[in-house]
């Protein structure tokens, strides 16, 4: 998908959620539309459609920017920061799930992930498929 197609869907995304008038998921659990959800909601849901749609930063802080306009300086930050503690928790989740590796280097989760995925399914890491013609792009 080319860029400006990325960024339209991400437009596209965050205003569907935003002016929809359904029922979305909050921290806790409960549905709420856009307008009740906590502010930690709504950047985690702005960072999703980001993530999703593979948007440069400054398009994603640009869209949270318009978000949280008027709103006080310390609400962000708590926002934030909730969601970064949020995420890390779940990061270290995931890692806890993985069997020890015995490396002293750390390796990211994708990738142990990918490695696991790859050992259960019987194949082969992606370079020796890339060097055999059967790449993830094809």
């Amino acid at each position: 998908m080319n860029e400006k197609r990325r960024l339209e869907g991400f437009k596209w995304l965050v205003t569907s959620d935003r002016e929809g008038g359904y029922y979305l998921e909050e921290m806790d659990g409960t549905r709420r539309l856009w307008a009740e959800l906590s502010p930690q909601r709504k950047l985690e849901n702005i960072a999703n459609a980001a993530a999703m749609y593979d948007v440069p930063f400054e398009r994603f802080a640009e869209e949270v920017r318009t978000e949280f306009t008027g709103m006080p300086q310390a609400a962000i930050e708590e926002a934030a920061l909730r969601m970064v503690l949020h995420n890390a928790l779940e990061l270290r989740g995931l890692a806890r799930l993985l069997p020890e590796e015995g490396r002293t280097e750390s390796t990211p989760l994708v990738e142990r992930f990918q490695e696991i995925l790859d050992q259960a399914g019987g194949r082969d890491g992606p370079e020796q498929e890339q060097s055999r013609g059967r790449g993830r792009g094809r």
